[in-house]
């Protein structure tokens, strides 16, 4: 065999690889565009978390959805809002950021409080226990507590407590919704970080049959809608509902739930105090207080029966002369609240 039939192939075949590796180098010139550099700008502002909770694949897709117009500025969640404003910024749009929200467990069936039907053996995820048999715990509406929520969030927010429950830690929640998408019962919800007050059950059931399954469980009894002074609470499918639009923060709901099922946000907990010379005695906070909290005649300096207040605030929306200021903390800790 001569060298020239061992060389000629191979020149032929490098010749091939010269030609076509021309060819598409021109055309990639040819056809080049341009990345928009805005894009390189927003991606700057994202955390790189790709956590998905702004409804794209990652922060790279998001930035191209947000200039092509399929997302708004704030939908990241994690960026937050100085990040959502410059984002605006950059294309030139005002943004309006939707209140920061925090990921809520609304349930409090942790093993010895929620019965358990059977032992379970199979695969330890919230999916696979929901497939077997609806999942071992009574209540069909209870956290399975396998930690589906917690293997999904990207920033340590979840953890399991003793009894498979699954507890959020606030400061560590960025809402960004994942764990809402990987719960297979639906008991993770996102909601504002500010609300007063909390459901913490999902149960759909009432009276004893939630009692059977659950002591922790809303028994839909209605007290909380019954006290609220302000019509902020429905009942809806056996599970109060409270219209932010409505609540004035005052709690008596939580304060006065049998089971607990309604939680208080301590931290927004709050009470009137009326500040002097600057009261007339013009007496419009006596006439809308609802408690019985506010102390003086007509014409005299008004004051505030502490162990009245409810912290809800309405005395100082319509003092004309802003000399009531609402006070963050209970005035006597630890004293449950009564309606008045």
């Amino acid at each position: 065999m001569s060298g020239m039939s061992i060389w000629l192939p191979a020149l032929i075949f490098a010749g091939m690889g010269l030609l076509f590796g021309s060819l598409i180098a021109l055309t990639g010139k040819l056809f080049h565009v341009a990345e928009d550099p805005r894009k390189e700008a927003i991606r700057g502002l994202l955390p790189g978390a790709n956590c998905g909770g702004c409804g794209c694949a990652g922060c790279d897709a998001y930035a191209q959805a947000v200039l092509e117009g399929k997302a708004g500025p704030a939908a990241c969640a994690v960026a937050g809002k100085a990040a959502a404003g410059k984002i605006g910024e950059i294309i030139g749009k005002k943004v309006e950021v939707p209140e920061p929200q925090v990921a809520t467990v609304a349930c409090r069936g942790a093993a010895g409080v929620c019965s358990v039907r059977f032992e379970y053996n199979g695969p330890r995820t919230c999916r696979a226990a929901e497939q077997t048999a609806m999942g071992d715990k009574s209540c069909a509406y209870s956290c399975l507590g396998y930690g589906d929520c917690a293997a999904a969030c990207k920033f340590g927010a979840i953890v399991m407590e003793e009894g498979r429950l699954a507890r959020v830690d606030g400061e560590k929640c960025v809402g960004c919704g994942a764990c809402v998408e990987a719960c297979p019962r639906s008991v993770i919800r996102l909601s504002p970080r500010m609300r007063p007050v909390q459901s913490l059950c999902s149960a759909l059931d009432k009276g004893q049959a939630v009692k059977q399954n659950c002591a922790a469980g809303c028994i839909a009894c209605g007290l909380c809608a019954r006290v609220c002074k302000f019509g902020a609470i429905t009942m809806k499918k056996n599970l109060p509902e409270i219209n932010p639009a409505k609540c004035m923060g005052c709690m008596q709901c939580a304060d006065l739930c049998p089971t607990g099922a309604l939680q208080a946000n301590e931290a927004l907990r709050r009470h009137a105090m009326i500040h002097y010379p600057e009261c007339t005695g013009c007496d419009i906070c006596g006439c809308v207080c609802m408690y019985g909290a506010i102390l003086g005649g007509e014409g005299e300096h008004h004051s505030v029966i502490e162990w009245n207040c409810v912290g809800c605030g309405w005395c100082a929306e319509v003092c004309p002369h802003g000399c009531i200021e609402m006070l963050r903390g209970e005035p006597f800790a630890g004293k449950r609240r009564k309606v008045g």
